[in-house]
Parts: structure tokens; C-alpha cells; sequence
């Protein structure tokens, strides 16, 4: 199995694995149907592994159309966009990290300008914005990877005591106080299964 293949399989096993918690914390603020768009975005990421070609450009912007056509939600809208804008900015000559680095912002750019959300609003941002940060301060792929999910869970975390101002959590607002953001946490479980 190539890396990539590795990585998004072991996202999409963790993604799976928690739907149920995805689905109850969607309920709190939005409609709880997110466990079923994280269900369908983890069968998109696995119809991308079957089509890979070795060519980290062209199956970053492949995996991100599958996950669009599987996922055809909000949320799966933003995290095909993550995946294909990511793919617009990987260097064949820029060795692992450097191209890590560079996909994990050009991904959190993407869908913060597709979602139009900035950070401190209750978003998955919440969770992606600190993990992409804390990735690019280390010079060590793994140890990076290891921050990276530390500071998403963390953001993830700080997103209970956020007033949503997006989808349907916008509409409630307070009584979304002290529940986690369902999309900052699939971005924290979706890194923690990296470590």
C-alpha cells in the first residue's frame, strides 16, 4: 500500500468508527445527519485509494472528487475542497514535508474561502487552523503530526464555549454553548488517527 493510500484509510476507519458520536453531537446544533455525510465521505476517500496513480497531484484533486460525488453535502463539499485545493499547490521537487505543509494550508484556505467562515465562528476551522499551525512549527514529519492532532482536539475543544454563526448552529446560537463543534471534531478525530 502506498502512503497516501495508508493515511486516508486509516481517516476514513476513524471517521466510521465515530460516526455515532458525529451524529450526536450534529444533533445538538444542526440536524444530526453528519455521521451519514462522514459515512459517505470516508466511502469517497476509499473509492480514491482503488484509482491512485503515484502522482501526489493528481490523486490529492482525484480523492477530492470522489469525496464530492460521495458526499455531496456541506460538509462533504468542504472537505473534497480541502483535498483538491491541496492538490493545486503540490511541487514535484519539494520533498514530503514541505509538500505536507503546503497542502494542509492551501486546504484550510480552500475551505475557509468555499465555507466562508474565519476562525473563532464554532467550524471545523476551529480544529484545522491550530493543527496546520502547530505542523508547520516542527521539523519532524511524525512529531508534526502528533502536535498537529494535540492542537486540533484542543480547538476542537475550545469550540463549546464558541456561538456558532454558520448552518443551522448559527440559528440556535447560545444553546449551542457547551457542546463541541461536530465538524471541529472530525477534523481532531480525523488527525489522531495519524498518530
Amino acid at each position: 500500500m502506498s502512503e497516501i493510500s495508508i493515511v486516508l484509510e486509516k481517516i476514513a476507519s476513524a471517521l466510521e468508527s465515530n460516526s455515532k458520536k458525529f451524529e450526536e453531537l450534529d444533533a445538538v446544533a444542526g440536524d444530526g445527519d453528519l455521521g451519514i455525510a462522514v459515512g459517505k465521505i470516508a466511502a469517497g476517500m476509499r473509492s480514491g485509494i482503488y484509482g491512485l496513480t503515484g502522482d501526489l497531484k493528481v490523486d490529492l484533486m482525484l480523492v477530492g472528487r470522489e469525496i464530492a460525488s460521495a458526499a455531496p453535502s456541506t460538509f462533504g463539499t468542504l472537505i473534497a475542497t480541502g483535498f483538491i485545493s491541496a492538490s493545486a499547490v503540490v511541487s514535484a521537487q519539494a520533498d514530503g514535508l514541505t509538500n505536507a505543509r503546503k497542502c494542509l494550508s492551501a486546504a484550510c484556505e480552500g475551505m475557509a474561502a468555499r465555507g466562508k467562515a474565519q476562525l473563532g465562528e464554532r467550524t471545523l476551522l476551529d480544529a484545522l487552523y491550530p493543527a496546520v499551525e502547530a505542523f508547520q512549527s516542527e521539523q519532524d514529519f511524525q512529531a508534526g503530526l502528533m502536535l498537529a492532532a494535540l492542537a486540533s482536539r484542543s480547538g476542537a475543544t475550545a469550540t463549546a464555549l464558541m456561538t456558532p454563526k454558520h448552518g443551522r448552529a448559527g440559528w440556535i446560537g447560545e444553546r449551542a454553548k457547551g457542546f463541541e463543534d461536530a465538524g471541529a471534531t472530525v477534523i481532531a478525530v480525523a488527525f489522531e488517527s495519524l498518530i
